[in-house]
């Protein structure tokens, strides 16, 4: 039986939700000991993304055995119809990584980090002549192992430099507009291996270690 590439990433998208559903409702019910256990909670925006004019806020869950659990929303629309600019992209980015860090020191969630993450996005890019347009999550989609390191500043903050390796696949519309109208001309499908991911990303522990 054939199973065909939207049927993979729907399963794909199903497996992390239903993984990432677990993992938040097990964190639910766990009680920390803040005075000897790591933050649980961190917040955190992609300054890369930033850069690129996409606003972006994401959450990462930790346990006090080394091993979190990411979730990120990248969302920007920007246009100027007049001109024919437009520049829009949303994706969703999980991710579960393991700090090799020593557990036990001030600041576990430390030093070097090793993962496995997902991403899904649409986008729509034109300036004024040619446009890009993927308009479904099911389109474009990548999946790849990450490596990094994360910097404390505070005890509160801290940067994460990571770089992911992968696998992406896009299918796109190329469009023209001609008056006020947009042509599709053709559609094309991206098949890509190599970085897929890379971060510098500020985090903000939510709450930060009580020593005696």
């Amino acid at each position: 039986m054939k199973i065909s590439t939207m049927t993979s990433v729907k399963s794909l998208a199903l497996i992390l939700v239903l993984m990432m559903t677990v993992i938040t409702s097990s964190q639910a019910q766990m009680v920390y000991d803040f005075e000897e256990k790591p933050t649980a909670v961190q917040f955190r925006t992609n300054g890369l993304y930033w850069l690129a004019l996409s606003p972006n806020i994401g959450v990462e869950l930790q346990t006090d055995l080394g091993l979190a659990f990411l979730a990120d929303y990248v969302g920007a629309w920007w246009n100027n119809n007049q001109k024919h600019h437009y520049w829009s992209d949303y994706a969703f980015h999980v991710e579960g990584r393991y700090y090799l860090g020593n557990k036990e020191q001030d600041t576990p969630f430390s030093g070097h980090h090793v993962g496995l993450y997902g991403i899904m996005a649409t986008y729509d890019f034109e300036f004024g002549g040619t446009g890009y347009q993927s308009n479904d999550l099911s389109k474009t989609w990548s999946i790849g192992a990450s490596y990094g390191y994360s910097l404390p500043l505070t005890k509160r903050l801290s940067v994460d430099f990571t770089i992911g390796i992968g696998y992406l696949q896009s299918k796109y519309d190329v469009y023209h507009p001609y008056g006020g109208y947009y042509t599709r001309d053709k559609t094309k499908k991206l098949k890509y291996f190599g970085p897929t991911k890379l971060e510098a990303t500020l985090v903000w522990n939510l709450n930060s270690f009580n020593h005696k």
